[in-house]
């Protein structure tokens, strides 16, 4: 099984972290929104700071984040 790399973990778990602070603080779906938001944020900020490489993947590792918590709060 293929291993992921070490940025798109730490994206991921920044993501699922922003939705536990938003998802609990406001709800689920506000939580999903934060990560995803923040998640294009940074890749935003990467790409005119010039200071990061802005990537697609670590947007979607960072929402993914975000989605794998809003799944984990809803399944039963």
């Amino acid at each position: 099984m293929p291993q992921l790399p070490q940025d798109k973990a730490n994206h991921f778990i920044y993501g699922l972290a922003i939705f536990l602070v938003v998802g609990f603080a406001i709800d689920a779906v506000a939580g999903v929104g934060a990560a995803a938001v923040f998640g294009a944020g940074k890749e935003v900020y990467d790409r005119v700071s010039k200071k990061g490489c802005p990537e697609t993947l670590d947007f979607l590792a960072t929402a993914a984040g975000g989605v794998a918590g809003y799944l984990c709060t809803y399944l039963p």
